[in-house]
C-alpha cells in the first residue's frame, strides 16, 4: 500500500477514493482505479482481527512487558 486512503460510497452513485499523501490529496472516481482500492481494502478487512480479538492480543502483548 502506498499510503491511507478513504474508501467513498455515496448513495446513488459510484465509489470514489480520497487520498492524501504528503500533502497531495487526489479524488479518484475512474472504476477501474476505485475496483484496485476496493480489492485493497477487502483483503486487509479480511486479514483484521475483530475487536474483541484485538483487546485479547492488546491484553496479552501489555502483560509481557
Amino acid at each position: 500500500m502506498d499510503g491511507p486512503f478513504t474508501l467513498l460510497a455515496p448513495r446513488g452513485r459510484g465509489e470514489a477514493v480520497y487520498t492524501e499523501i504528503q500533502g497531495h490529496a487526489r479524488l479518484i472516481t475512474d472504476p477501474d482505479e476505485v475496483r484496485l482500492f476496493s480489492e485493497r481494502y477487502g483483503i486487509v478487512r479480511a486479514q483484521a482481527l475483530t475487536p474483541r480479538e484485538s483487546l485479547m492480543l492488546i491484553k496479552k502483548m501489555l502483560g509481557e512487558l
